[in-house]
């Protein structure tokens, strides 16, 4: 599944904030070397996400950014959409401006029921569901 940069970035702040204490707040340069993530690519995208109610953001002296709500009230979906990214099923993976249902290229019907499957699992899960996993496997 292709997603653009900034959904893959901002899934990767998302999981780092995630993995914080309750409490603990990180600032914007620390955030982005832990994530990997280029200052100002993650200022914009930081601002998506505080303007979607998903992050909190705090000035000066011990700010940051902190989720604004618990991982599990979380949808990977609401990132997505946060950053403005939807996986389309009439984005053609040969390049076909006019690639739909009326005017199918050779991978649409395989790519629309990929979209769905994706689509399904991004309402379905949450942060929450991220740490669970990643806490069973730490555990092993």
């Amino acid at each position: 599944m292709y997603l653009s940069r900034p959904a893959e970035y901002a899934l990767r702040a998302m999981t780092y904030l995630a993995r914080l204490e309750s409490d603990e707040r990180v600032r914007s340069s620390d955030l982005g070397e832990a994530v990997d993530v280029p200052a100002p690519f993650l200022s914009k995208i930081m601002r998506r996400l505080v303007a979607a109610g998903l992050v909190d953001a705090k000035k000066g002296h011990h700010g940051g950014f902190i989720l604004a709500k618990l991982p599990a009230e979380i949808r990977f979906i609401d990132i997505l959409r946060a950053v403005d990214f939807e996986p389309t099923a009439d984005h053609c993976l040969f390049g076909l401006g006019n690639c739909d249902t009326n005017n199918p290229c050779p991978l649409h019907s395989q790519w629309s029921v990929l979209k769905g499957q994706i689509e399904n699992w991004a309402r379905s899960h949450t942060l929450g569901d991220f740490l669970k996993e990643d806490k069973d496997r730490k555990q092993k």
